[in-house]
């Protein structure tokens, strides 16, 4: 039986100049945010789009796919895992506690 060349596996995901879906979507916040606050710079812009496409390609150089995802969910859930321990000063209503 021959083998059959395939351009694209299977089980890679979807990229678009390199980037998957959720590097175009911090991409796309970069572009608003620039806008929002310089409307006029155009050029500035394209420089910080730029820059944003081209440091999101280094950080995701020789990682696996979802790397940028997983990035941020844990640089967003990191401050919330642990709770700091209660004092017994600080009680919820305001009261002394009782033993």
């Amino acid at each position: 039986m021959e083998s059959v060349k395939v351009y694209r596996s299977v089980n890679s995901g979807d990229r678009f100049f390199g980037l998957e879906l959720a590097d175009g979507a911090v991409l796309l916040l970069v572009f608003f945010f620039t806008f929002s606050f310089n409307r006029e710079g155009l050029f500035g812009n394209g420089v910080v789009l730029l820059l944003a496409y081209f440091g999101i390609r280094a950080l995701k150089r020789n990682k696996p796919e979802g790397y940028v995802l997983d990035l941020t969910r844990y640089v967003l859930a990191s401050r919330f895992k642990s709770v700091g321990a209660f004092d017994e000063s600080e009680s919820v209503d305001g009261e002394e506690p009782r033993k």
